[in-house]
């Protein structure tokens, strides 16, 4: 939770001074990483960093990305991979055997739930909430719906819009209050396609 606090903390000093900003956040994990699905790390326009998404060998690269949200407005999966050679071979070394999915989201602060909104949102509930994270692994360079939806006991905040697996993902909310555990779990879309979802449980 600190480093929520740290985030939603450098979010507001960098609206004083108009800086633009982007939350990057590991939402998937295939094999050993050194962060776990639900770090994230904030970026500013002018490179400053909040948070972690690895043990520092990702933010440089990380930081590039970012800064590309930024400037065309739009999420972005990437994903970074320590069994591609290509991957190595531009010194990102994970350290580590394994694939992590990383989701960068500009914040548009006229958006009233916004991500870092929904996550100011639940670090401020004295009970357990949940957010929601849609994203694409199938189509990466496609539309990404992002960090769109924080639910408590008593509160909603955000909206999945109108997704078809909307009420599949709702009732796997529940179940992830129930087991006091996030999930992380896949959704057909058509025949062909299926998104992802980060179910994330916060604690107080």
């Amino acid at each position: 939770m600190k480093e929520i606090e740290d985030i939603i903390r450098s979010f507001k000093a960098a609206q004083k001074t108009q800086k633009k900003s982007a939350l990057a956040a590991v939402v998937h994990v295939e094999g050993s990483s050194y962060r776990r699905p639900g770090a994230r790390m904030l970026v500013t326009d002018d490179g400053q960093l909040t948070g972690a998404i690895s043990g520092g060998c990702l933010e440089g690269d990380a930081l590039r990305k970012a800064l590309l949200a930024i400037a065309q407005q739009q999420n972005k999966l990437v994903t970074y991979d320590t069994t591609d050679d290509e991957d190595n071979a531009l010194g990102i070394q994970l350290g580590c055997n394994g694939i992590v999915h990383i989701l960068f989201e500009p914040i548009n602060p006229v958006q009233p739930d916004h991500p870092i909104a929904l996550l100011e949102k639940a670090s401020l509930q004295k009970e357990s909430s949940v957010l929601v994270t849609i994203f694409s692994l199938d189509n990466p360079s496609g539309e990404q719906a992002g960090t769109c939806l924080m639910v408590s006991a008593d509160e909603k905040y955000g909206s999945m819009k109108n997704n078809i697996a909307a009420a599949t993902i709702e009732n796997d909310i529940k179940v992830v209050f129930e087991n006091g555990a996030s999930l992380i779990k896949i959704y057909p879309v058509t025949q062909q396609e299926t998104i992802t979802c980060f179910i994330e449980l916060i604690n107080p």
